[in-house]
């Protein structure tokens, strides 16, 4: 008995694609992400929503950041430049100088000094014998500081009490919100003022004032002087 061959199968072809490969072409860009921006100059333009997690929002975190950053620099702000300074009064200083925190100033030329550059700048009040420096190291920016007795112009350790005026959009928002993060401390002062810190740098405190574009921080060795300064109503005034 004859045995029957199994039928052979044939391949199926195999259909060619209609599309037309252009191997010259290059691959289509994709588009960059946009990225928003958050801040322009020191703070302006940093407004911070109010949050409901800790460290959820990137702008409070940026806030931080920023924070931490000038902490750590407005000591040397105010001191560096008092290099090869002298103890003599504005008169014989010329008002570079005098804004560059290398004169001791008396109150009535600190006053004349703010005056004559037009701005706001923040102080917490004349101190019986003390002397003040101005610094004024860009826009937006100045510090006095104080010099008990008229005495450590010379000194770059942060052992006086700074008063520094930050030109910030939003600020009482963006400060009072920096307290929803970790180690943050935010509080409303008897004026009505966001008053916030870290715990881990309690020796600078920021105030902000509502409706106001400023602000505040102050600086003292002791946590607790500054914390104080920045609590009491009237504490803060401008220089004027």
């Amino acid at each position: 008995m004859a045995t029957k061959e199994a039928p052979v199968r044939k391949k199926p072809e195999v259909r060619k694609s209609t599309v037309i490969k252009n191997s010259t072409a290059s691959p289509r860009p994709r588009k960059a992400a946009v990225k928003k921006a958050v801040i322009k100059g020191e703070f302006e333009d940093l407004v911070v929503a109010p949050v409901k997690k800790k460290n959820e929002p990137p702008k409070v975190v940026l806030l931080m950041l920023l924070t931490a950053l000038l902490s750590s620099t407005i000591t040397y702000a105010v001191t560096s430049n008092s290099q090869s300074s002298s103890n003599s009064s504005a008169n014989s200083g010329t008002f570079t100088e005098v804004t560059a925190g290398k004169v001791a100033l008396t109150e009535p030329e600190l006053k004349d000094a703010v005056k004559q550059l037009g701005i706001d700048v923040y102080w917490a009040g004349p101190v019986k014998d003390a002397k003040y420096t101005l610094s004024v190291p860009a826009d937006g920016q100045a510090y006095v500081r104080y010099l008990p007795n008229g005495q450590g112009i010379d000194d770059t350790k942060p052992n006086y009490v700074v008063i520094a005026t930050y030109t910030t959009t939003d600020a009482f928002t963006a400060t009072q919100a920096a307290g929803n993060t970790s180690n943050g401390v935010t509080f409303l002062n008897p004026e009505g003022a966001a008053v916030y810190y870290s715990k881990e740098t309690p020796t600078n405190v920021y105030v902000a004032y509502p409706n106001l574009n400023y602000q505040i921080e102050v600086f003292d060795p002791i946590a607790a002087t500054a914390l104080d300064i920045a609590s009491k109503a009237g504490a803060l005034r401008l220089v004027k």
